[in-house]
């Protein structure tokens, strides 16, 4: 797997490169200065020397900001040319430094930061063609330069283009095991997540369990504790679900439990939590809604089931029975849960498909 290192923050890069040598341009005028005071240059010389070297270097720099604001995509070329071209004005007009000709290699350091083998090579290939066309016309005739020192210079830059070489590969290799390992810690997030949402939910119907909701309704009266708001409990049960099973098959009643999931998913609120209990039993807890509000929302859910007609049973509807109990500060969870279930029962008993409010006091529930 190759990471397109090519592309990360290109044009941020670019960027900086850019003022990278503005700065060397600024950085080059003091010390050009002091080297012609040092020299003791004719001061007509320096000026005209200054003028005529920075200029040319601004003039480039320019060209370089140009093709920056309208032509990003094809800066990256132009900016080691505009290296190459600064590093042979440079040693152009200070020949007389030894030193001076290591500018040479500001190309070949340059196309580093792009990671990219057929860069190293143009940069190369320009620093070897600068060197020369500098030998014929000024290193030769003013600077005592021969033959040799034009040998001399290709071992040089032939070792610093093998650690150029090696530095990209290297960097490219540690970028792709980067990427290699942060998708692998994706991946294994990714299945983490994939397997606690199994643990938390039911796999047919893909509401959240039993365990689940006794884990957030305990969290919901640790939260009332503190601050109190309303909570209520609906207990749901698809009516004669068994002769479905056993008149329609396991595979139809699994397509109605899914119907009915679907419709209780898409009634409730954000706020609401939707699981299935067991089997054909499903419960929700309510917050921040009054007893009236939460009946006419179950009511119209329970409509709703009822008109829907279930192609599994040949366009037959199915009716849930609902119990509804309100938390009552104090009250254990087990009496809340139980005034619903209770509420449920006295709904089937009483006809089913229908929707009764527990009203005795939780604490008489058993």
């Amino acid at each position: 797997m190759q990471i397109d290192t090519y592309q990360l923050h290109r044009h941020a890069w670019n960027r900086k490169l850019l003022n990278t040598y503005w700065f060397l341009v600024l950085l080059q005028l003091p010390f050009e200065l002091l080297y012609s005071f040092t020299t003791k240059r004719d001061a007509s010389f320096t000026s005209g020397h200054l003028i005529v070297s920075v200029l040319t270097m601004i003039f480039i720099l320019l060209m370089l900001e140009t093709t920056n604001k309208f032509y990003k995509n094809q800066l990256d070329y132009q900016i080691i040319s505009g290296g190459a071209i600064l590093s042979f004005t440079i040693i152009f007009f200070n020949y007389e430094i030894n030193l001076v000709i290591l500018y040479l290699l500001l190309p070949i350091f340059v196309s580093i930061f792009y990671l990219q083998f057929s860069k190293i090579i143009y940069s190369i290939a320009l620093s070897l063609v600068s060197f020369s066309i500098l030998f014929i016309v000024k290193l030769r005739l003013l600077a005592d330069y021969t033959f040799i020192d034009l040998l001399t210079i290709l071992p040089v830059l032939t070792i610093i283009s093998i650690i150029t070489f090696g530095i990209i590969k290297r960097g490219v290799e540690i970028l792709n095991n980067l990427q290699i390992t942060t998708e692998l810690k994706q991946e294994l997030l990714i299945k983490n997540i994939i397997m606690d949402k199994l643990s938390k939910t039911d796999a047919l119907t893909d509401l959240y369990n039993h365990i689940t909701f006794h884990e957030y309704l305990d969290e919901l009266i640790v939260q009332n504790a503190l601050g109190h708001f309303c909570i209520h409990i609906a207990v749901l049960d698809i009516d004669n679900f068994k002769k479905v099973n056993d008149t329609y098959g396991h595979r139809a009643g699994d397509a109605v439990l899914k119907n009915v999931s679907s419709t209780l998913k898409h009634h409730v609120g954000l706020n609401d939590f939707v699981a299935r209990y067991g089997g054909e039993e499903f419960a929700i807890i309510f917050t921040e809604k009054n007893t009236d509000v939460v009946f006419d929302l179950l009511e119209r859910i329970r409509w709703q089931i009822s008109q829907m007609k279930q192609e599994e049973l040949n366009g037959q509807p199915v009716t849930i029975s609902i119990g509804l109990s309100e938390y009552q500060p104090g009250t254990s969870k087990e009496l809340l849960f139980a005034g619903a279930d209770q509420s449920l029962y006295t709904a089937k008993k009483t006809g089913k498909n229908r929707t009764i409010i527990h009203t005795a006091p939780l604490k008489e529930v058993q």
